[in-house]
């Protein structure tokens, strides 16, 4: 597609996505099904992208704003196994460095007038230590703070509109007995150095969903978690659907988040929305529009607004999925999948 194509598409498309926003204001009213759902955001794993120079982020985030999409959570920028920086994705010392992957999202981002989410650190002993080693819980918290504090001093005031949020990126589920309050404790320690650095950054977790805990011990296991945290008004549970992942079924998914949005109504102040999952992890493909769309519609009567993990991944067009792409485009469009 030629640039002059490119630009008239996307001045059309705007125009259209200025409708569908007054199109879907209609239909904000508590418990009701929107029938026409859209994504705000998605979720980029730093790996993908880590050798795109600054022209290719700007021609992914101009596919993204194509779909309507002006939210960028990039998932973490830093590994850190046994609390060391072993990779990180901005001027760091570590084992692999990619220094301008962070700025180059920022700088992009700003240009367009996009927020950024910026995932924290990670460590894949999460799921062997998670709950049971409180002593490496916190340590991986307060090496995330300290992260955050580098991150903060060389970004924010060079891209202030862009650097908009954080992303907690250890994954909580709803298999949360006995540790609720260890994972309180985990949380704290974050909300808490955030809220010194800069209030006014909300910080976004998106813990994920198993039918091995029902829906009402659900609700139980994160109302306690919330009865002991310190979020912030304007942070963000912003809840896996789990139906790409497999952990419960389409089906399922109206009492799970009935159950979540329960929970997330005894914390005043904090924003409920869904991360729903546009892959089908059986064979890591791309989901069928019409499957992830059904799964927006479910959970819209719970949420304030969509992001997905992950548009960028496998919707975006220059990452060989230009058919979703366009099917998505015509969605917004005409509503049918």
């Amino acid at each position: 597609m030629s640039a002059a194509v490119r630009k008239l598409m996307s001045a059309f498309l705007a125009a259209a996505a200025a409708l569908g926003g007054l199109f879907n204001l209609a239909w904000q009213v508590p418990g009701a099904v929107n029938p026409r759902p859209e994504v705000c955001g998605t979720f980029l794993q730093p790996w993908a992208f880590a050798d795109f120079d600054r022209e290719r982020i700007g021609l992914h985030f101009d596919g993204l704003l194509e779909a309507g999409i002006d939210t960028v959570i990039i998932q973490w920028t830093t590994v850190t196994p046994e609390g060391e920086i072993e990779a990180a994705y901005f001027p760091a010392a570590a084992r692999s460095v990619w220094p301008d992957f962070t700025e180059n999202c920022l700088a992009c981002a700003q240009e367009r007038g996009m927020k950024v989410f910026l995932g924290l650190n990670i460590a894949d002993e999460w799921w062997s230590r998670f709950g049971s080693d409180r002593a490496w819980m916190l340590g991986q918290a307060r090496l995330g703070n300290e992260i955050a504090g580098r991150l903060y001093g060389l970004y924010k005031n060079k891209y202030p509109g862009a650097m908009y949020g954080w992303y907690f990126a250890w994954e909580f589920s709803n298999a949360l007995s006995p540790y609720q309050l260890r994972c309180a404790e985990m949380l704290n320690v974050t909300l808490d150095y955030l809220s010194a650095l800069d209030a006014s950054m909300p910080l976004m977790l998106s813990p994920f969903v198993t039918s091995g805990v029902s829906p009402a011990a659900t609700c139980a296991a994160w109302s306690a978690v919330f009865a002991n945290t310190r979020f912030r008004a304007g942070d963000i549970f912003c809840c896996q659907d789990s139906v790409g992942a497999g952990h419960i079924g389409i089906e399922d998914l109206d009492r799970y988040f009935a159950a979540m949005k329960a929970a997330a109504d005894t914390k005043p102040g904090l924003v409920f929305w869904a991360n729903n999952e546009n892959f089908t992890a059986a064979d890591w493909s791309s989901a069928p529009l019409s499957r992830f769309v059904e799964q927006m519609k479910i959970t819209s009567k719970y949420v304030e607004k969509h992001v997905t993990f992950a548009y960028s991944h496998y919707y975006a067009p220059d990452m060989g999925k230009a058919e979703y792409h366009e099917a998505y485009l015509r969605y917004r469009l005409t509503g049918e999948t």
